[in-house]
Protein backbone atom coordinates (compact mmCIF):
# COMPACT_ATOMS: atom_id res chain seq x y z
CA UNK A 1 0.00 0.00 0.00
CA UNK A 2 1.39 2.91 -0.86
CA UNK A 3 1.81 6.19 1.71
CA UNK A 4 -0.60 8.53 0.55
CA UNK A 5 -2.92 5.68 0.58
CA UNK A 6 -2.35 4.44 3.66
CA UNK A 7 -2.47 8.25 4.85
CA UNK A 8 -5.68 8.71 4.02
CA UNK A 9 -7.55 5.78 5.50
CA UNK A 10 -5.33 6.37 8.39
CA UNK A 11 -6.17 10.41 8.71
CA UNK A 12 -10.07 10.94 7.31
CA UNK A 13 -11.27 8.42 9.90
CA UNK A 14 -9.03 9.96 12.76
CA UNK A 15 -10.17 13.22 11.85
CA UNK A 16 -13.99 12.70 11.72
CA UNK A 17 -13.41 10.87 14.94
CA UNK A 18 -12.22 14.36 16.43
CA UNK A 19 -15.08 16.13 14.73
CA UNK A 20 -17.42 14.06 16.18
CA UNK A 21 -16.04 13.53 20.13
CA UNK A 22 -15.81 17.60 20.26
CA UNK A 23 -19.50 18.42 18.76
CA UNK A 24 -20.67 15.36 21.67
CA UNK A 25 -18.43 17.69 23.78
CA UNK A 26 -19.80 20.86 23.55
CA UNK A 27 -23.17 19.91 22.90
CA UNK A 28 -22.89 17.72 25.74
CA UNK A 29 -21.69 20.51 28.29
CA UNK A 30 -24.89 22.72 27.50
CA UNK A 31 -27.28 20.59 27.47
CA UNK A 32 -26.30 19.11 30.56
CA UNK A 33 -25.69 22.51 32.30
CA UNK A 34 -29.21 23.86 31.22
CA UNK A 35 -30.46 20.38 32.52
CA UNK A 36 -29.29 20.45 35.56
CA UNK A 37 -29.11 24.72 36.58
CA UNK A 38 -32.15 25.42 35.41
CA UNK A 39 -34.25 21.74 36.22
CA UNK A 40 -35.44 21.74 32.49
CA UNK A 41 -35.89 18.78 30.61
CA UNK A 42 -33.63 17.39 28.32
CA UNK A 43 -35.60 18.83 24.84
CA UNK A 44 -35.32 22.25 26.54
CA UNK A 45 -31.67 22.02 27.37
CA UNK A 46 -30.94 21.27 23.49
CA UNK A 47 -33.52 24.43 22.43
CA UNK A 48 -31.60 26.34 24.96
CA UNK A 49 -28.00 24.87 23.45
CA UNK A 50 -29.31 26.28 19.99
CA UNK A 51 -29.95 29.48 20.94
CA UNK A 52 -26.73 30.12 22.90
CA UNK A 53 -25.14 29.01 20.04
CA UNK A 54 -27.09 31.79 18.05
CA UNK A 55 -26.56 34.00 20.54
CA UNK A 56 -30.13 34.11 21.87
CA UNK A 57 -29.40 34.92 25.79
CA UNK A 58 -32.44 33.97 28.08
CA UNK A 59 -30.46 33.86 31.75
CA UNK A 60 -30.63 37.10 33.12
CA UNK A 61 -28.03 36.37 35.97
CA UNK A 62 -25.65 33.59 37.76
CA UNK A 63 -24.40 30.31 35.98
CA UNK A 64 -26.80 29.67 33.08
CA UNK A 65 -25.89 33.29 32.17
CA UNK A 66 -22.40 32.45 32.53
CA UNK A 67 -23.21 28.97 30.56
CA UNK A 68 -24.61 30.82 27.40
CA UNK A 69 -21.50 33.25 27.11
CA UNK A 70 -19.42 30.39 27.13
CA UNK A 71 -21.56 28.15 24.17
CA UNK A 72 -21.73 31.65 22.57
CA UNK A 73 -17.94 32.75 22.58
CA UNK A 74 -15.95 28.85 22.74
CA UNK A 75 -18.71 26.94 21.27
CA UNK A 76 -19.67 28.76 18.30
CA UNK A 77 -15.88 29.14 17.46
CA UNK A 78 -15.89 25.30 17.81
CA UNK A 79 -18.89 24.62 15.93
CA UNK A 80 -16.51 27.13 13.03
CA UNK A 81 -13.45 25.09 13.82
CA UNK A 82 -15.57 21.43 12.87
CA UNK A 83 -17.07 22.85 9.71
CA UNK A 84 -14.69 24.34 8.22
CA UNK A 85 -12.15 21.09 9.11
CA UNK A 86 -15.28 18.85 7.43
CA UNK A 87 -15.37 21.56 4.41
CA UNK A 88 -11.36 21.15 3.69
CA UNK A 89 -11.45 17.26 3.89
CA UNK A 90 -14.59 17.60 1.35
CA UNK A 91 -12.96 19.96 -1.02
CA UNK A 92 -9.58 18.83 -1.14
CA UNK A 93 -10.97 15.41 -2.45
CA UNK A 94 -9.86 13.75 0.49
CA UNK A 95 -13.05 11.88 1.95
CA UNK A 96 -14.32 10.80 -1.75
CA UNK A 97 -10.76 9.37 -2.17
CA UNK A 98 -11.21 7.57 1.15
CA UNK A 99 -14.59 6.82 0.55
CA UNK A 100 -13.52 5.19 -3.24
CA UNK A 101 -10.49 3.55 -1.63
CA UNK A 102 -12.40 1.99 1.14
CA UNK A 103 -14.68 0.67 -1.23
CA UNK A 104 -11.79 -1.19 -3.41
CA UNK A 105 -10.16 -2.52 -0.25
CA UNK A 106 -14.18 -3.78 0.32
CA UNK A 107 -13.96 -5.11 -3.16
CA UNK A 108 -10.68 -6.82 -2.90
CA UNK A 109 -11.71 -8.80 0.38
CA UNK A 110 -14.58 -9.85 -1.28
CA UNK A 111 -12.89 -11.40 -4.35
CA UNK A 112 -12.85 -15.19 -4.70
CA UNK A 113 -10.82 -17.61 -7.53
CA UNK A 114 -8.98 -14.45 -9.26
CA UNK A 115 -5.76 -13.68 -10.58
CA UNK A 116 -2.88 -11.85 -8.80
CA UNK A 117 -0.55 -10.17 -11.61
CA UNK A 118 2.76 -9.66 -9.46
CA UNK A 119 4.88 -6.96 -11.46
CA UNK A 120 3.39 -4.05 -13.22
CA UNK A 121 5.92 -4.07 -16.37
CA UNK A 122 4.98 -5.27 -19.71
CA UNK A 123 4.17 -8.49 -18.82
CA UNK A 124 2.13 -7.89 -16.30
CA UNK A 125 0.10 -5.68 -18.59
CA UNK A 126 0.14 -7.96 -21.57
CA UNK A 127 -1.40 -10.20 -19.35
CA UNK A 128 -3.78 -7.43 -17.59
CA UNK A 129 -4.86 -6.99 -21.09
CA UNK A 130 -6.10 -9.95 -21.92
CA UNK A 131 -7.71 -10.79 -18.32
CA UNK A 132 -9.81 -7.67 -19.17
CA UNK A 133 -10.83 -9.09 -22.45
CA UNK A 134 -11.60 -12.37 -21.25
CA UNK A 135 -13.53 -10.70 -18.65
CA UNK A 136 -11.32 -12.63 -15.86
CA UNK A 137 -10.98 -11.47 -12.50
CA UNK A 138 -7.65 -10.05 -11.63
CA UNK A 139 -5.94 -7.04 -9.33
CA UNK A 140 -2.51 -6.09 -9.83
CA UNK A 141 0.53 -5.47 -7.89
CA UNK A 142 3.23 -2.71 -8.32
CA UNK A 143 5.34 -0.82 -6.24
CA UNK A 144 6.25 2.21 -8.66
CA UNK A 145 3.50 4.80 -8.05
CA UNK A 146 3.98 6.06 -11.65
CA UNK A 147 3.31 2.63 -12.93
CA UNK A 148 0.53 2.42 -11.16
CA UNK A 149 -0.96 5.57 -11.52
CA UNK A 150 -0.79 4.41 -15.92
CA UNK A 151 -1.90 1.28 -15.05
CA UNK A 152 -5.35 2.68 -13.39
CA UNK A 153 -5.69 5.23 -15.97
CA UNK A 154 -5.96 2.20 -18.49
CA UNK A 155 -8.61 0.82 -16.18
CA UNK A 156 -6.80 -1.57 -13.91
CA UNK A 157 -7.15 -2.51 -10.71
CA UNK A 158 -3.84 -1.90 -8.75
CA UNK A 159 -2.26 -2.10 -6.06
CA UNK A 160 0.46 0.01 -4.94
CA UNK A 161 3.19 -2.01 -2.78
CA UNK A 162 6.17 -4.36 -2.34
CA UNK A 163 4.74 -7.71 -3.42
CA UNK A 164 8.03 -9.41 -0.90
CA UNK A 165 7.47 -6.91 2.11
CA UNK A 166 8.11 -9.51 5.26
CA UNK A 167 4.96 -9.34 6.73
CA UNK A 168 2.83 -10.41 3.47
CA UNK A 169 0.85 -7.36 3.67
CA UNK A 170 0.15 -6.56 0.21
CA UNK A 171 -0.64 -10.34 -0.51
CA UNK A 172 -2.98 -10.43 2.12
CA UNK A 173 -4.42 -7.25 0.66
CA UNK A 174 -4.86 -8.79 -2.39
CA UNK A 175 -6.81 -11.36 -1.00
CA UNK A 176 -4.39 -13.99 -1.85
CA UNK A 177 -5.45 -16.92 0.33
CA UNK A 178 -8.84 -17.06 -2.03
CA UNK A 179 -6.85 -16.72 -5.65
CA UNK A 180 -7.28 -19.14 -8.02
CA UNK A 181 -3.43 -18.42 -9.35
CA UNK A 182 -1.01 -15.87 -9.13
CA UNK A 183 1.79 -14.92 -11.99
CA UNK A 184 5.17 -13.61 -11.11
CA UNK A 185 5.85 -11.20 -13.72
CA UNK A 186 9.03 -9.37 -12.21
CA UNK A 187 12.25 -9.64 -13.80
CA UNK A 188 13.83 -10.43 -10.66
CA UNK A 189 14.08 -14.36 -10.61
CA UNK A 190 15.04 -14.34 -6.80
CA UNK A 191 12.04 -12.02 -5.78
CA UNK A 192 9.80 -14.30 -7.93
CA UNK A 193 11.15 -17.11 -6.20
CA UNK A 194 10.69 -15.54 -2.55
CA UNK A 195 7.30 -14.77 -2.97
CA UNK A 196 6.31 -18.22 -4.56
CA UNK A 197 7.03 -19.56 -1.06
CA UNK A 198 5.42 -16.77 0.59
CA UNK A 199 2.26 -17.06 -1.66
CA UNK A 200 2.11 -20.77 -1.22
CA UNK A 201 2.53 -20.53 2.65
CA UNK A 202 -0.54 -18.51 2.70
CA UNK A 203 -2.45 -20.61 0.33
CA UNK A 204 -0.85 -23.68 -0.39
CA UNK A 205 -3.45 -24.77 -3.14
CA UNK A 206 -3.04 -21.54 -5.41
CA UNK A 207 -0.97 -22.21 -9.00
CA UNK A 208 2.11 -20.30 -9.82
CA UNK A 209 2.95 -19.09 -12.57
CA UNK A 210 6.47 -17.23 -12.45
CA UNK A 211 9.21 -15.68 -14.70
CA UNK A 212 13.01 -16.97 -14.51
CA UNK A 213 15.85 -14.58 -15.77
CA UNK A 214 17.74 -17.43 -16.73
CA UNK A 215 17.09 -21.66 -17.24
CA UNK A 216 19.26 -22.35 -13.86
CA UNK A 217 16.19 -20.75 -11.59
CA UNK A 218 13.50 -23.03 -13.21
CA UNK A 219 14.15 -26.15 -11.14
CA UNK A 220 14.07 -24.20 -7.96
CA UNK A 221 11.17 -22.41 -8.68
CA UNK A 222 9.06 -25.45 -9.22
CA UNK A 223 10.64 -26.75 -5.73
CA UNK A 224 9.21 -23.83 -4.20
CA UNK A 225 5.64 -24.86 -5.34
CA UNK A 226 5.64 -22.91 -8.86
CA UNK A 227 3.46 -24.28 -11.43
CA UNK A 228 4.93 -23.33 -14.71
CA UNK A 229 8.20 -21.18 -15.05
CA UNK A 230 8.49 -19.35 -18.44
CA UNK A 231 12.48 -17.92 -19.50
CA UNK A 232 11.38 -14.96 -21.78
CA UNK A 233 14.93 -15.49 -24.01
CA UNK A 234 14.65 -19.48 -24.49
CA UNK A 235 10.71 -18.85 -25.23
CA UNK A 236 11.38 -16.66 -28.12
CA UNK A 237 14.42 -18.95 -29.16
CA UNK A 238 12.52 -21.84 -29.33
CA UNK A 239 9.49 -19.84 -31.13
CA UNK A 240 12.00 -18.61 -33.58
CA UNK A 241 13.52 -22.01 -34.26
CA UNK A 242 9.94 -23.36 -35.43
CA UNK A 243 9.83 -21.32 -37.95
CA UNK A 244 13.05 -23.59 -39.04
CA UNK A 245 11.03 -26.48 -39.19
Amino acid sequence: MSKKTSNILEEVPRKIKIFIFLLVFIVGIGVLGFKFLEKVTITQAVIKTAESFAFIFNAEAGLSKSLEIFLALFGVFLLWWIFWGFFDIVSEGTLSEYLKTSRFFSRLSKMKNHYIIAGGGRVGEEMAQSFSKSKKPFIMIEKDENKVTKLKKKGFSVLCGDVEEPDEEILKQANVKDAKAIILAMPETEKNLLVTLMAKEINPEIDVYARADNSAFVSKLKKAGAKTVIVPEVAAAEKLLKEFD
